[in-house]
């Protein structure tokens, strides 16, 4: 996708082939964090806020596989301690979906998912220049 993008759309730039790598890849746990969390919000009757946690976590273990492999194209071993590290800057995602999900709900009186989309906007940002500068970067 790397030469794809630099061949045929003329973006030389690496930072700026692996964001939009990022965000194509990102789109599989995305859908899988919004419909789980919808679909426990709306079908089982679980509070928003919980919702959040347990598929933001879930999504966040898909989103490291398929990050390590077809964005960052990671080949190291030290699983457990990259892991442990993405799920650090995870955690940090974590907090700001959280917080803007919670401000836009209880605050403005949005809808949670119209939150949760401006969330996903600023927690994307967040975790790819964490995860490219620490994450995979730490472990070349």
């Amino acid at each position: 996708m790397n030469e794809i993008l630099e061949n045929s759309f003329g973006i030389k730039s690496l930072v700026v082939r692996q964001f939009i790598i990022y965000g194509l890849v990102a789109l599989i746990p995305t859908s899988f964090d919004f419909s789980l969390m919808y679909l426990l919000t709306e079908f089982v009757g679980v509070y928003y806020m919980y919702s959040l946690v347990i598929a933001f976590v879930i999504a966040s273990v898909v989103s490291y596989i398929s990050q390590k492999k077809l964005t960052f194209k990671n080949e190291s071993k030290k699983y457990t301690n990259q892991l442990f590290i993405f799920f650090l800057i995870s955690l940090v995602g974590l907090l700001i979906n959280v917080g803007i999900v919670f401000g836009a709900v209880e605050c403005l009186g949005l809808w949670y998912i119209f939150g949760k989309v401006v969330a996903t906007v600023v927690t994307y940002v967040w975790n790819f220049f964490a995860h490219k500068q620490i994450t995979f970067k730490k472990f070349e």
